[in-house]
């Protein structure tokens, strides 16, 4: 480990250096995993009993199940506890807490190999926070698919693979989960702020999202053809008002089309360009 000023170090040492840092993150990470295995193993309802502070009248502690089928249950306040003490939210630290019991007793193969560094903690918390509605059996098959692969592929790929695993395991479950993706769908929108602003969020066939999306890219270059310098991202965002006008959307891709070449910057004195009545109407008062 180099103890010294990054900034002196040569870029050979500093590449060094951060590979150290990242083996020492990883294994902090499924230490951290394990002290949640054996924090949960203590408040298994069999073995912890009332704890200090706690009456009779507050009532019996129930038992919850985190992780998925196969897991041992734990008590359920000692679940916000867990939380409080590594300044999270309950929410947050039951997913840890689960996470850590399904690698453990689902997910045996991808366990061992974080265990043995082989596999990065958090892409195995990844498996099993995708496979949490699965049953153990289901859960075993994945394991054996995955565990072999899970840190020589990318992200994404690992997720498509993790689906085509459920897929084959459980495939009502998949189909489960596609219909309530289904039902998730819609367009929300979101409050103006100070500046006139509004966001907008789509949750919609992907189909119908690449096939909007590439209306907005079109839009987008042809105001680009019309002299329009901004940045895309800008010309995006004025897309959006004109999508909603059909035939004035038209109008101006059709027009761009017929006239590629763009006008020059300095005559457009950054307004836009108007597409009416068939022809460019120009873009500033003379």
């Amino acid at each position: 480990m180099f103890d010294t000023d990054l900034e002196e170090l040569p870029t050979a040492h500093l590449l060094e250096s951060a590979a150290e840092h990242r083996a020492l993150a990883n294994r902090a990470d499924a230490r951290l995993l394990q002290h949640a295995q054996i924090y949960a193993d203590r408040f298994h309802p069999s073995v912890c009993g009332v704890r200090p502070g706690r009456r009779s009248a507050d009532g019996r502690e129930r038992a919850v199940v985190l992780g998925g089928e196969g897991c041992p249950e734990i008590a359920e306040f000692a679940v916000a506890e867990f939380g409080v003490m590594l300044a999270v939210s309950p929410r947050v630290a039951a997913g840890l807490l689960g996470e850590a019991l399904a690698l453990r007793h689902r997910f045996p193969f991808t366990w061992a190999r974080v265990l043995a560094g082989d596999a990065t903690p958090w892409k195995a918390r990844q498996l099993a926070s995708a496979c949490v509605k699965l049953s153990e059996e289901a859960a075993r098959y994945v394991d054996r698919r995955v565990a072999p692969l899970i840190d020589s592929i990318t992200p994404y790929r690992l997720d498509k693979i993790i689906r085509a695993a459920k897929l084959h395991a459980d495939p009502e479950l998949a189909r489960d989960e596609a219909a309530e993706a289904a039902r998730e769908r819609g367009v929300f929108v979101g409050r103006s702020d100070e500046h006139g602003n509004k966001t907008i969020y789509v949750k919609a066939p992907a189909g119908a999202v690449i096939r909007h999306d590439a209306t907005i890219a079109a839009i987008a270059e042809a105001l680009k053809t019309f002299g329009d310098t901004r940045h895309v991202q800008h010309r995006r965002a004025d897309a959006i008002g004109i999508i909603a006008d059909p035939r004035y959307t038209q109008e101006l891709l059709t027009q761009a089309h017929n006239h590629p070449t763009p006008i020059p910057p300095h005559l457009t004195r950054h307004k836009h360009s108007r597409v009416t009545r068939g022809h460019l109407e120009p873009p500033f008062e003379p």
